[in-house]
């Protein structure tokens, strides 16, 4: 049977059934199992690998301590504080901030180039996908209109309809700025 493998007592590695014997014959006799990492090294460079592959290092991004071994997967797969792209802006940021940013760039607005309409970063991809397929089947230089989507005020903190975030905020900018000359001019 081609399949049918076993275990090795000494390195635990499979092997091929058939195989078995004799690897193990030269397992015993050329390897040991390295007592930290478990891994199967030849008996005359064990020092040399505890040395070289235990000797603890840190990381530089996060300055956790690890087997030296260990800090190649450590820094493309575990640390938290290396380097992914945010899905918004293409920035890196650290992947223990990237929520973070990620939230605060996914409110930024940007005009949809198919129909003009302005939406925030987090929604537009989702909308595009929406507005290409509408835009294929109405006519040129028709508006597709906006999903109901609401953005805050900075100035008065309400709540607006994305579709007349723009006509509101000239409005309360220059409500604000009223109120601003009139504080002043009473004083």
């Amino acid at each position: 049977m081609e399949g049918d493998s076993q275990m090795c007592r000494n390195c635990k590695r499979s092997v091929a059934s058939a195989h078995l014997a004799l690897h193990e014959a030269h397992c015993l006799l050329f390897l040991v199992l390295c007592p930290e990492c478990k891994e199967a090294v030849p008996q005359e460079k064990m020092d040399e690998h505890c040395r070289g592959g235990h000797q603890q290092v840190g990381c530089a991004m996060c300055q956790q301590s690890l087997p030296k071994h260990s800090l190649e997967v450590h820094e493309a797969t575990e640390c938290q504080e290396r380097p992914v792209e945010c899905k918004f802006c293409e920035l890196a940021v650290r992947l223990s901030k990237v929520e973070l940013h990620e939230h605060h760039c996914g409110q930024q607005t940007k005009l949809c180039p198919g129909c003009g309409q302005l939406f925030m970063l987090h929604v537009l991809a989702k909308h595009r996908d929406v507005c290409r397929g509408e835009q294929a089947r109405l006519q040129e230089g028709q508006r597709i209109p906006a999903p109901e989507s609401n953005i805050c005020c900075d100035y008065c903190n309400q709540m607006i309809p994305g579709n007349k975030y723009i006509d509101h905020l000239e409005k309360c900018l220059w409500l604000a700025s009223s109120k601003g000359k009139q504080v002043r001019s009473s004083s």
